[in-house]
Order: C-alpha cells, then structure tokens, then sequence
C-alpha cells in the first residue's frame, strides 16, 4: 500500500537555533545522510528569522523549508505577523499549521486553522496539518479526529488532501520522554487514511502522508515506522540534533524501503 508514497521527515526547531548555528546544522546534517536526501523527502522548520539564510545555505541540495505558522488575513497591516507570501519570498515550500504550542497561546480554533490552510495553499505553499487529542482525550483518538479532520479540512479538493501532510500529534506526547505506543499510534494513523478515503477519495488516501510527531527519539524510531500508514516522524529536540535527525532519517529510508518505486509526480 505504501509502496509509492515517499517517506517525510520533519524537524520544526521552535524557538532555537540562530542563523549560525541553523547554517551549521544544514553542513553537518548533509555530511550524514548522503544520497538519502533524495529517499526521504525532508523538511526544516526555523524560526522566521533563518529561513531565507537557510534557504541559501541548502542551495542546490534537496532540503525543503517550512514555517512554524502564518497569519491568514489578507492586507499588510498586521504588525507582528507573517503572510503565506512573505513566507514564499523567503524560500519556504511548506508550512505547519495547528501545532497545540500555536493553539495554546492564540486559542486558534480549527476553524482558524482551515482558514490559514486556504491561505497558504492560494500562495503556493503545502500545508503541513497537526491533529491529535487534548491531555485529557487521552486514549479517545478515533472520536477526537472524527470531530476535528472535517473542520480542519473542509473546503479542500482532493488534489490538496492528497498533496498535504497530516501529523498526528496526541497533546500529550509533546515534549514527552517517549511516544505514545507504536499500536495506539498506527490505529490513529490508520484511522485518519481511511477518513481521507471516505471523505476526499481513495486516490487522496494513497498520496496523503500521515506522519507521526511527540516524543520522536532514534531508539524508537524503527517500532513507530512499523505501521504502513505511518509515512514519517516529527522531531522538535531531536530535529535540532544534526546526528540524531540523521540516524531518524536513516531509519526512516530503510524501514519504507518501497521508496525505490515511488512516482510521486509532484514530489
């Protein structure tokens, strides 16, 4: 079933990392992995200030950039805030939406997050969607993301489900010593594939990426990536560890060894 679909690996890096220090990171994160940033598609997520620096950096290499979040209002009045547009002139193709660090502090609803979902696919920007439970929803996956994925996708077609990366990210794993179990995990991811199917088509259930994010560490890797509806991780901490990310990524390309066969046409 996974067959074609290319692994992802994300690393949103929050708060750290200056523009130095993300520059280092691209050197010695590329020295590591070799060929395989060709087999698993992989994007860095910087804060604002590094992106276009970054993007330099990366030059003619395959690592993608995307941003942390985006404000979704049009106009150019918003001080303090960062359009979709800004976002591309600074060399970024992807964008997080919905992290719970985002909904916290702002009380983002998923409505909001739909919003911002429309506004960055207008600007040309893949939509990179966090879903999951609250703290207190723990173990009520399946009724959570049944509420939730409708609102956060409505209004998308098919092509746009299929081109968009959902991590499933339970509130509860963030910044947690370890992930939630690799079963508890694959029935979740399985859960939201078989939504995609119903609700957008099954051609949109085979491109969607469903990637897994809370709590990622190399030791576990290999036992997440066990489930084939999970296409790829989500690392914070790790994500800023150019040995760590690297030995994720490797697993990663090792454990979706169909990446060989893979005809994502729009990679």
């Amino acid at each position: 079933e996974s067959s074609h679909r290319k692994p992802f690996a994300l690393a949103n890096w929050k708060m750290a990392m200056t523009i130095e220090e993300g520059k280092r990171f691209v050197s010695s994160f590329l020295d590591r992995i070799g060929e395989l940033e060709d087999r698993v598609q992989i994007v860095l997520c910087p804060p604002y200030t590094a992106l276009y620096a970054l993007s330099a950096a990366i030059g003619k290499h395959s690592l993608e950039l995307g941003a942390q979040n985006l404000w979704a209002g049009s106009g150019t009045t918003h001080t303090g805030e960062i359009s979709p547009r800004l976002l591309v002139d600074a060399g970024c193709g992807w964008v997080i939406l919905g992290h719970w660090e985002v909904r916290r502090r702002t009380g983002e609803t998923d409505a909001e997050v739909n919003k911002k979902m429309h506004s960055a696919l207008r600007a040309g920007l893949r939509t990179i969607l966090m879903i999951g439970e609250e703290k207190e929803q723990q173990g009520q996956a399946e009724r959570v993301l049944a509420k939730r994925l409708p609102v956060f996708l409505a209004g998308g077609d098919p092509e746009q489900v299929g081109r968009s990366v959902i991590v499933y990210e339970p509130e509860w794993t963030i910044g947690a010593p370890e992930p939630a179990s690799p079963d508890y995990i694959s029935s979740a991811c399985a859960f939201i594939r078989k939504w995609v199917g119903r609700e957008y088509g099954q051609e949109s259930a085979r491109e969607v990426r469903i990637i897994y994010g809370g709590g990622v560490s190399p030791e576990f890797t290999k036992d997440l990536l066990a489930s084939p509806d999970v296409d790829g991780l989500g690392a914070g901490r790790k994500g800023r560890d150019p040995d760590a990310f690297a030995r994720i990524v490797r697993t990663l390309a090792s454990s979706k060894r169909a990446e060989k066969k893979f005809t994502l046409s729009h990679a």
